[in-house]
């Protein structure tokens, strides 16, 4: 169900209902004022009446109840509806009309009493004199208020039905109306094309809608950026795939074709290594791809870096060994304080050996690389020349690789890093280091939080 057609559903059963509790609310103050106005003159009546009576002679009797003829301009006046009677000791009582000598004489009554006369319910109010010896009584018929409550509520029943369609009508056009840009903004969204990640204007929506304009402006821009990196990632691995392969097919005919064996085995190991490095690759894209969907990921368990080295450095011993390059660990804020930080492990791990690998990797054979685990940096120095100013800006760019290389390579090492230091709010800086007294001069690798300004 939509949005619009709840509120207009709201608004048919709110509409009624208020105006059904206005009806019963004004019906119960009409009535109560009714009651006070009415209750109050038969009050006066009865002792205006006691007052008379008091005048009247002891012996003064009244043989029935008066038939005086009214005037022809009486209005609209009931005889019928108030009756007033007086009583004198145990005599007869003294009566204006038929109605009064049904009243009951309870000497007990004092004040108002609901009773019954002929069948018909009046309101009956009882006042006797100090010494007892006269009462009278003032009665009213229950009828002459109701109809007239009934009255006064029809009369403005009548308007309130005539206007209650025009403001639910009313209700439901501003329900629309206030809509509207809730409609824009998905027409907007319903055109768009899924690679758009130009923001949706936020100054035609409401107040109450700019949070969540902002909040679709970011998703889309991050749409787009997730989109962009794809095809980028998959335009740029088809072009990496392309020379692997096309290099394999090359060595593949030629070890079909050598008559030599000398031949055929070198053509042969070039498609060995040509395999592995079109699996490294493979595995290389993968692992990206799976860090680009996961995005930054909240963490519970702390880091437990003397794990994550060694994992690094025995999955970097292969290449190490091979280029005779010896890795030296230093802790010298002692492993419980190495950059302290909530994360994989495993993550961790392929971060620190892609890093470890490019500079074993590319670094000059028979030196050394020095792994430092700190309180506040992890670093990573090589003895190499170094990469070239205009190079190492862009460094952990898809498939940037500097030139002069002799091991092969993916160019996607770093990206993978720089993605796993990010999920885990750190950074991957390059710098060139001057030499110290106890390592030449090379390149360095920082990994710090992400806040961290400091120099290492």
């Amino acid at each position: 169900m939509t949005l619009q057609r709840r509120l207009i559903i709201a608004v048919l059963l709110a509409a009624p209902l208020a105006w059904l509790l206005t009806i019963a609310g004004t019906y119960w103050r009409a009535a109560h004022e009714i009651n006070e106005l009415y209750d109050t003159d038969m009050l006066r009546l009865a002792e205006q009446t006691l007052a008379v009576a008091a005048l009247l002679p002891p012996g003064a009797s009244i043989p029935g109840p008066l038939q005086a003829p009214h005037p022809p301009n009486s209005g609209d006046a009931s005889g019928k509806d108030l009756s007033v009677a007086i009583w004198r000791d145990a005599g007869a009582p003294l009566v204006l009309d038929a109605e009064a000598l049904q009243f009951p004489r309870d000497q007990s009554q004092e004040g108002f009493v609901d009773s019954t006369v002929n069948g018909v319910p009046w309101r009956i109010y009882y006042l006797a004199s100090d010494d007892k010896t006269t009462r009278v009584a003032v009665g009213q018929r229950v009828g002459e208020r109701e109809d007239l409550m009934v009255a006064y509520i029809a009369s403005q029943i009548a308007p309130w039905l005539i206007g209650l369609p025009v403001l639910i009508a009313m209700l439901i056009l501003s329900v629309r109306r206030a809509l509207r840009p809730v409609r824009m903004l998905s027409q907007a969204l319903e055109n768009r094309r899924p690679d758009d990640g130009t923001p949706l204007s936020e100054s035609a929506a409401p107040a109450e809608l700019k949070i969540l304009v902002q909040a679709m402006n970011d998703l889309l821009a991050r749409v787009a950026s997730l989109i962009e990196q794809e095809r980028r990632l998959t335009t740029d691995a088809a072009h990496e795939l392309r020379t692997p392969l096309a290099a394999l097919r090359a060595q593949w005919e030629v070890a079909q074709r050598a008559q030599d064996a000398t031949l055929r085995a070198d053509a042969q190991r070039s498609v060995g290594a040509g395999l592995d490095r079109l699996d490294r690759l493979v595995a290389q894209l993968l692992t990206l791809a799976r860090l680009d969907s996961n995005g930054p990921s909240g963490f519970d368990d702390a880091v437990n870096w003397s794990l994550v080295a060694e994992q690094a450095v025995g999955d970097c011993l292969w290449i190490a060994n091979r280029r005779d390059i010896e890795i030296d660990i230093e802790w010298p804020d002692g492993k419980e304080n190495a950059l302290p930080t909530a994360g994989s492990n495993n993550a961790l791990a392929i971060m620190l050996k892609n890093l470890l690998d490019n500079a074993v990797r590319y670094g000059p054979r028979h030196t050394r690389v020095r792994l430092t685990l700190g309180a506040r940096a992890i670093l990573i120095d090589d003895a190499g020349a170094g990469i070239a100013p205009e190079v190492l800006p862009r460094l952990g760019d898809r498939f940037v690789r500097a030139a002069g290389n002799e091991e092969s390579g993916s160019g996607l090492g770093v990206s993978i890093a720089r993605r796993i230091a990010h999920n885990h709010g750190l950074m991957v800086r390059y710098d060139m280091r001057g030499a110290a007294a106890d390592f030449p001069a090379g390149l360095r690798v920082s990994i710090l939080r992400r806040e961290s300004t400091q120099s290492t």
